[in-house]
């Protein structure tokens, strides 16, 4: 039978300095009733199995194991334990996160502006939730849930769920998210290798006939040259209808799986299959939040060439939620084309009136070909999170180039005027920066 404990403790994460003197006495009994799936107090659950503990993992908020739906925010927060939570405001917005271990633990934020939030494991609310984040006074950071008990052989998928509720005395229904524990022997790999049987991709031939090709096996720790794997059948369609080559590039990882998604690595982006998700056949794939993880993580790589006046530290204050413009008059929501042909869009998934960026003229009509991004550019490149920045970058022999880039939730655009006219907008190469901050996350 799972525990669940919701905290009420004034401390961010209370511990205690010392055993009471009845736990010594009792402690075998104790141990009893944790096996039996009794629930205690989650101090004193955590005290009683400190020695069995095989590991404890942290998942930060911008981990990218956590899958997040609806509508969040990115905050920079210096109070957090990773510098920056996850805030969402708006109902059905779900964090999802699957994990295998006894317990799982949940912090938070309280605060006099903070909402109720759902949790749920395996689609059962957990004891205490709806959790009411609403406190008086000073933000405080700690754990809002311990939900033990568990089977550490299973796997579990947690789900966190924003209400878009509040009791009276709280200003608003923020949900944040700083960071998740579970207690395992290891963690998962992030993007482990496919334990299927390799099947045969089909790879183009210059007579337009295709041969098969086994899969290679992938070798941990052996950085490869871009298009040393094939392109896995699931996205070989796509790839060779969408322009392939421009959109994606080659190859950076064989197949794999991410948060349950089939998936591939390529230079540009991270290819996710999706079936299932939506009727829409267009929203079959989609590409990841890369950009998303390389930007929290204020990353000090170059954006746009080999040296750059740009990296993902620089977007990483360009995106601050305290950088966003306020509407043009008039706005209503959706988008709204500006005097100098510029589109003000929301940072808002459902495009409601408030904050966002303009897409500048010259990536507006880029986004919206059907012919590479069949998925609409709201579901294929995301939201604007920056302005068009100007930036010198050097290109191979090309030095001090002036372009300029724009940086969206699922890619980064740049544009170059001394480029040819065909390759003025390209898409950089965010899996190519992705492998090179985190080579743990792309299997080779």
């Amino acid at each position: 039978m799972p525990r669940s404990h919701v905290s009420d403790s004034g401390q961010r994460n209370p511990r205690r300095s010392a055993k009471p003197w009845w736990a010594w006495t009792l402690g075998g009994a104790v141990m009893a009733l944790l096996a039996a799936g009794v629930w205690l107090p989650a101090e004193q659950a955590e005290a009683q199995s400190a020695t069995a503990t095989p590991g404890v993992l942290i998942y930060e908020n911008n981990d990218p194991y956590l899958i997040y739906e609806g509508n969040w925010d990115i905050i920079q927060d210096s109070k957090a334990r990773g510098g920056s939570v996850h805030r969402g405001r708006q109902a059905n917005s779900v964090l999802r996160m699957r994990f295998k271990g006894p317990y799982v633990k949940i912090y938070s934020v309280y605060g006099p502006n903070k909402g109720r939030v759902r949790i749920s494991v395996d689609g059962v609310e957990v004891p205490g939730s709806p959790v009411d984040l609403y406190r008086s006074g000073e933000q405080v950071y700690e754990r809002i849930v311990w939900h033990g008990g568990l089977d550490e052989e299973r796997i579990y998928t947690l789900a966190i769920e924003v209400l878009n509720q509040r009791n009276g005395a709280s200003t608003d229904s923020q949900v944040d998210v700083d960071y998740i524990e579970v207690q395992a022997a290891e963690r998962a790999p992030i993007t482990p290798t496919p334990t299927i049987t390799p099947t045969a991709t089909i790879t183009p031939t210059a007579t337009g006939t295709a041969s098969p090709a086994v899969l290679p096996t992938a070798t941990p720790g052996a950085d490869r040259m871009p298009g040393s794997w094939p392109i896995d059948s699931r996205f070989l369609r796509y790839y060779v209808e969408r322009d392939g080559p421009r959109v994606l590039g080659n190859t950076l990882s064989p197949p794999t799986f991410f948060a349950g998604h089939f998936t591939q690595y390529f230079e540009k982006g991270r290819m996710e299959d999706h079936t299932g998700v939506s009727p829409d056949p267009n929203w079959q794939f989609q590409y990841g939040l890369l950009v998303d993880e390389l930007q929290t993580g204020r990353v000090n790589i170059p954006v746009g060439g080999e040296v750059s006046t740009v990296s993902y530290a620089t977007i990483a204050t360009l995106a601050a939620e305290g950088a966003r413009i306020a509407p043009p008059p008039g706005f209503t929501g959706n988008t709204m084309v500006n005097s100098d042909g510029s589109v003000f869009v929301p940072y808002s998934q459902a495009l409601r009136p408030g904050p966002g960026h303009n897409v500048s003229p010259i990536f507006w009509p880029y986004i919206n070909r059907a012919d590479i991004f069949p998925g609409g550019w709201l579901h294929d490149i995301g939201l604007p999170m920056t302005e068009a920045i100007p930036a010198v970058v050097t290109k191979g022999a090309n030095t001090n180039r002036q372009i300029f880039v724009q940086v969206f939730q699922r890619t980064i655009l740049t544009y170059d005027p001394l480029n040819p006219t065909d390759f003025q907008v390209e898409r950089a190469n965010v899996g190519t920066d992705y492998r090179r901050a985190y080579p743990d996350r792309v299997p080779q």
